[in-house]
């Protein structure tokens, strides 16, 4: 301290220090340029005589006048230079004289408090937590990995045989699935001999069946008899209106299609192609604007997760628990809303300071405005840069080298905060300047000025910020598995968890297209099972020029029905739903019975107590461990021919099957349906 005190007093101020070595400088330059030209002259005098001595007197002074401006421009740069250079890279030495003295940044009185040993472990122990919880992470999205310990004696339980571990099925359990998938491959096979009787017999069957004796099934004994005309003509009306009613539902759901008439004389125009008709999106628009909104929802889900940490975790295991980040008895402490405002207010002023700084140091860089009148010149690139100036090229000038003058103090008064103020005082004559003639006040401990944060405050801050860039770093882990493991290690290798082998399989993109369409063709569906089932509800519309009038109410309206033909005509839908699963069931019997009732059970139709006899025509076994008996055979009835009033006066013997089917025959429904 006493070395420094005794060399201060001959510290230069900043600004003498400057002009004295720029005023060095340009002497040393003009006095080498003046010889260089004097020589030059010689040369030129001895080569031509007869040039006018005065001319070039004057030429010359022209030329050292403006060969000392741009000296002066070159060193104002050259100190700007210099300065940016001290102020981007304060970790440069200083280059002074040996006898300058500085004082410690660091070490000034003014510095701030360093952190305490006490605060650097408690500062590696959150450290150490969030690496525990990165570790916690990436064991959770990577179970693939293997489980890396340095503990010989640490051992482990299998995931596969653990308490809580699901059921694994026994050797005679898989044996007895087995039976039951060649059960119902064999049933599989007689459901398609049965629904298929016109395929052929292979030929490795043949041979057997030669010796073998056959009855047709539609000219057995006990085969159903064939529907009376006035059923036949009834089935007629009812599929006659099914067929009206998937007419208008097609013409309800499709409006676009063309309108198919014998009339010669009918003529309609489009509804969508009309004048009026609104735009009308396009199939590929209309999956864009569902994949925006999707993109849009998942999201706005990710902000909500990442703004709003301090949410609950929704999860559906009862088991699961956790506790608070940031309730954590080894938590920070978190900034408050001031102190928020505070940091924005501190780094927008640090942000206008950078623009100044990048303003002050780069004058060349262009002005960048979005007024369309603003316009400028630039000072090199003028027309009369060679040439002499003007009174206004001199007046602008000046005017910059003031401007550049108070940028230069304003960086000195930025740059060196211990120097005393100077007061100007300007009067008409002349200009004075006086060193504590005047009361200042110190900018940061004005009154009204905001309260600084303290070096634990901005230490917490930045602990604060690393763990939230953790955190979000950990949310972009969890939302987007897809996306590659950036490691630095040669050794590394991994798998991928979408293309392992017992990986669930992936729909791909025209499936998850198909699959939207599906569900968007069966809400439109549902939309339009509503209008149908429901015609009393009133049309909602936003338009309040809107007007209709009712189309019951209409003078060519068509007779409604009664309460009693409307009951008729839905026990008649009722059972044509009926008929229609009665035929699939009969159609496919391998297919699974669906229904919703956990306690509903079911027992054989063919091994019924009820069942009655049937004789076996043929000796072939079964397979060993096949569930289809040959017992189950003998208790079918013997299939009856059938016929009708019909297929006495006409001949025509009626299919069975439909009889079968329909559950039309009046003497064994019982052997008719199922």
């Amino acid at each position: 301290m006493g070395n420094q005190a005794s060399s201060s007093a001959k510290v230069q101020q900043p600004d003498e220090m400057l002009e004295n070595e720029r005023g060095l400088n340009v002497e040393n330059v003009v006095d080498t340029k003046r010889v260089s030209e004097e020589e030059e002259e010689e040369e030129y005098y001895s080569s031509d005589s007869d040039t006018d001595s005065e001319t070039d007197d004057e030429d010359e002074e022209e030329d050292d006048e403006e060969f000392l401006e741009r000296l002066r421009i070159l060193e104002d740069a050259k100190q700007l230079k210099k300065l940016a250079i001290m102020f981007a890279h304060p970790e440069l030495p200083v280059e002074s004289e040996p006898t300058a003295c500085a004082r410690c940044y660091f070490d000034r009185p003014s510095a701030p408090e360093q952190e305490t040993v006490e605060e650097a472990e408690e500062r590696a122990q959150i450290l150490a937590d969030a690496a525990a919880l990165k570790q916690v992470a990436i064991d959770y999205l990577h179970p693939e990995l293997p489980v890396v310990t340095n503990d010989s004696a640490a051992c482990a339980r299998c995931y596969f045989d653990r308490a809580s571990a699901p059921e694994q099925e026994s050797f005679e359990e898989a044996e007895e699935r087995a039976h039951i998938l060649e059960d119902a491959a064999a049933l599989k096979k007689l459901a398609t001999d049965f629904a298929h009787p016109e395929v052929g017999i292979p030929a490795a069957q043949l041979a057997l069946v030669a010796a073998a004796a056959t009855r047709c099934f539609f000219d057995r004994v006990s085969a159903p008899d064939q529907e009376s005309l006035e059923e036949a003509e009834e089935r007629a009306r009812i599929l006659e209106d099914a067929k009206q009613l998937k007419q208008l539902a097609v013409d309800y759901m499709h409006p676009e299609l063309p309108v198919v008439s014998n009339d010669p004389t009918a003529c309609a125009r489009c509804y969508f192609d009309r004048y009026s008709a609104p735009e009308q999106e396009s199939m590929e628009e209309a999956e864009e604007r569902a994949m925006a909104l999707a993109d849009a929802a998942a999201l706005k889900q990710a902000a909500i997760e990442y703004l709003h940490p301090e949410l609950p975790v929704v999860s559906n295991d009862s088991t699961a628990c956790a506790r608070c980040y940031f309730d954590r008895p080894s938590a920070p402490e978190q900034e408050s809303m001031e102190e928020a405002e505070e940091r924005v207010r501190i780094l927008a002023d640090a942000a206008a300071l950078k623009k100044l700084a990048v303003d002050y140091m780069h004058p060349e860089v262009p002005v960048t405005t979005s007024d369309p009148t603003v316009f400028g010149r630039n000072y090199f690139n003028r027309a009369s840069a060679p040439e002499q100036e003007s009174l206004e090229e001199a007046e602008e000038r000046a005017r910059i080298l003031a401007d550049a003058k108070q940028l230069k103090e304003l960086a000195i008064d930025y740059m060196h905060p211990e120097l005393p103020v100077v007061n100007k005082v300007s009067l008409e004559s002349a200009e004075f300047y006086t060193i504590g003639s005047t009361e200042p006040r110190c900018f940061f401990d004005r009154p009204s000025a905001p309260e600084q944060e303290s070096f634990e405050e901005a230490e917490e801050r930045a602990r604060v910020l690393a763990d939230a860039a953790a955190l979000k770093k950990l949310a972009v882990d969890y939302m987007h598995p897809e996306l590659p493991v950036t490691t630095t290690d040669a050794t590394a290798f991994g798998r991928n968890y979408f293309t392992r082998p017992s990986a669930a399989e992936q729909e791909t993109v025209e499936e998850a297209e198909e699959r939207a369409m599906a569900l968007a063709d069966a809400a439109a569906l549902k939309q339009l099972a509503v209008d149908y089932m429901h015609p009393e509800l009133p049309v909602v519309s936003n338009d309040t020029t809107a007007c209709a009038r009712s189309y019951f109410d209409r003078a060519s309206a068509v007779e409604q029905e009664t309460v009693e033909e409307a009951e008729e005509r839905a026990q008649i839908l009722a059972d044509a739903t009926a008929l229609k699963q009665l035929a699939v069931d009969y159609m496919h019997p391998e297919l699974p019975v669906v229904t919703s009732d956990p306690t509903a059970c079911a027992r054989c139709y063919f091994d019924r107590p009820s069942a009655p006899v049937h004789s076996a025509t043929t000796s072939t076994k079964p397979k060993q461990g096949s569930s289809v008996r040959a017992s189950s055979f003998k208790h079918q009835p013997a299939i009856k021919t059938v016929e009708t009033h019909l297929g006495k006066t006409t001949g025509v013997r009626k299919s069975a099957s439909a009889v079968q089917l329909y559950g039309l025959d009046g003497e064994d429904n019982d052997a008719g349906l199922f």
